[in-house]
């Protein structure tokens, strides 16, 4: 079997996120080992492991908001768009999103893009909406009269309206039906066409077979793949994704 290590694109000039053998922990447990992995321009590559693997440590781990015990991680801001500053390169989205109650969608909206240092531009704001199916005259109203679906609708919008050239998105399908769920995938499809790269935590194995360039498996706090979706399939000999995961859980317990 290949090392998937070998397989980490490290091209300079490419490459928006790149890890090497990162390790995070406590003192005397180690939560990820040696993890190394690359998210170049346009891509959009996916965590996939079960509750407690380590994909959220790893995210915030990333972000700079956990602390590393050992390697490096680098995030290249170079893009051709013009830029004032550095502060808009990555745009997160949090598994455990939940906006302020007391906000409307255009008020939440607005403060989010205001960190960005962006004004909001509702013309563009009524083009995301309708992307996402999400009723216009809803963003008039407070966050606390919005479903779940709609609350995490409502994140998606203000985090791909930032622009930015990398977007970390953790459960973005979080309470989303089958129908919203497709509306993401092409949105997440439309952006990454334009230079957009995605970095994605999701369970749902099927959404990341379709919509992931690349895959890590974590599993026990290691990576045991980085590549193509198609490429762990045929490596395990299976038929999806997701059966192919579940094999190799099984035998490493």
């Amino acid at each position: 079997m290949q090392s998937y290590s070998s397989r980490v694109d490290m091209t300079e000039s490419q490459t928006l996120l790149h890890a090497n053998k990162l390790c995070v922990g406590y003192p005397n447990i180690d939560v990820l080992t040696n993890v190394d992995l690359a998210v170049c321009r346009g891509e959009t590559v996916g965590l996939i492991g079960l509750n407690g693997a380590g994909k959220t440590t790893l995210i915030k781990t990333l972000l700079g908001l956990r602390q590393k015990k050992a390697g490096t991680f680098s995030l290249n801001y170079k893009s051709d768009k013009k830029r004032e500053g550095k502060q808009d390169a990555v745009a997160y989205l949090p598994e455990k999103f939940e906006p302020p109650a007391f906000l409307t969608g255009y008020e939440f909206i607005a403060f989010s893009l205001s960190v960005y240092g962006k004004k909001l531009d509702r013309e563009a704001i009524r083009l995301a909406v309708h992307d996402l199916a999400f009723d216009l005259k809803f963003l008039d109203k407070k966050v606390s009269s919005y479903s779940k679906g709609m609350r995490q609708k409502i994140g998606l919008l203000a985090t791909v309206l930032t622009g930015c050239d990398l977007m970390i998105l953790d459960e973005p399908m979080s309470g989303l039906d089958p129908f919203s769920r497709s509306l993401v995938k092409d949105l997440i499809k439309a952006e990454k066409a334009k230079g957009v790269s995605f970095l994605i935590s999701s369970h749902v194995l099927a959404d990341m077979e379709e919509i992931c360039d690349k895959v890590t498996i974590i599993d026990q706090g290691k990576i045991h793949f980085f590549g193509a979706p198609h490429e762990f399939v045929e490596m395990r000999e299976g038929e999806t994704l997701e059966r192919c995961f579940m094999d190799l859980v099984l035998h490493n317990r």
